[in-house]
């Protein structure tokens, strides 16, 4: 096996609690609060700077993606904590790019089957009870398959060379903006959602959810269980729960006095927290499940870039 090969979740030495019950707290209560002071600072700067109404009124979200990656890192930093203990490595990203690739797929194979059904979904407003409970639905269901198959590393996915799963990447990526210049859509527009999507949402929000949080509080109770070959702690489902959560704040302006809680963003937003933990616990990274994130928000928006 290659030395970047996928590392099962036994062979890692699982994470021991490192702390007291009061230690175990006090974890909690950090990541709260990391929680409310991230989601106020994007909030503050959407709100009251120039540069955040120009950002809300052009309908991008820069400021969410790159609060939560300056705020992992520099936790990181000024706490001397270990980048790779929490997910942020590159080791091993060849096949977890494959991986990432695969998955994508899959997930937009099943996206596509829905439009078959008469359950279509607005990735920009909350679903109704019947679509949250699909998608919840789905989401658990992608979750188990997934763990199931990343309990062996597959041959066939590391067949895959380098390059041409960046062209692959590459090609998913410019396929809004091909769709775009098609049907006489705003170009610059459409490439500032795409960027925005995959290192904002998909990148920032598994580095501060699967690297930072999920890792923090592993760190205080440890990674006591097993399940399909997947070492996991409280720790997946804390950030799942805080995943959920920060979806349903999507339709809440705490500064403009309205607090419309869209609560069926949580289920189905939970569940893909908890798809995103089994690939960040499985690999020991967050790239993959970034890469996967990114792209699936990015693919999920195709429906609003056309006529």
């Amino acid at each position: 096996m290659s030395t970047e090969a996928l590392i099962p979740t036994g062979d890692r030495p699982a994470c021991r609690p490192s702390g007291s019950l009061a230690g175990r707290v006090a974890c909690l209560i950090e990541v709260l609060l990391a929680f409310a002071l991230v989601h106020v600072t994007y909030r503050s700067f959407k709100h009251f700077t120039e540069l955040g109404r120009l950002e809300s009124s052009s309908g991008l979200n820069f400021s969410a993606g790159t609060t939560m990656i300056l705020f992992t890192f520099t936790v990181l930093l000024v706490r001397r904590k270990s980048f790779v203990e929490y997910g942020l490595t590159v080791k091993g990203w060849r096949y977890n790019l494959n991986v990432a690739l695969l998955w994508a797929a899959i997930i937009l194979a099943a996206g596509a089957t829905l439009t078959l059904t008469p359950v279509h979904l607005d990735p920009l407003h909350p679903p109704d009870l019947a679509r949250a409970a699909v998608c919840a639905i789905g989401g658990l269901a992608l979750t188990l398959l997934l763990a199931i198959f990343l309990m062996r590393e597959r041959s066939f996915v590391r067949a895959v060379s380098p390059a041409a799963a960046f062209v692959v990447l590459l090609g998913l990526l410019s396929l809004p903006l091909v769709l775009a210049w098609y049907f006489n859509r705003p170009l610059l527009n459409v490439l500032f959602t795409v960027l925005w999507l995959f290192f904002g949402a998909g990148f920032g929000e598994e580095i501060f959810f699967r690297g930072y949080i999920l890792s923090r509080v592993n760190e205080a109770f440890g990674r006591p269980f097993m399940l399909l070959g997947v070492r996991f702690g409280p720790g997946l489902i804390v950030s799942s729960l805080l995943f959920g959560f920060i979806h349903v704040l999507n339709t809440v302006d705490y500064f403009g006095v309205r607090y419309e809680f869209a609560w069926l963003w949580f289920f189905s937003a939970f569940c893909f927290g908890m798809f995103y933990g089994v690939l960040r616990e499985k690999t020991g990274s967050v790239l993959p499940g970034a890469i996967l994130h990114g792209l699936e928000d990015v693919l999920g928006r195709i429906p609003t870039f056309l006529p």
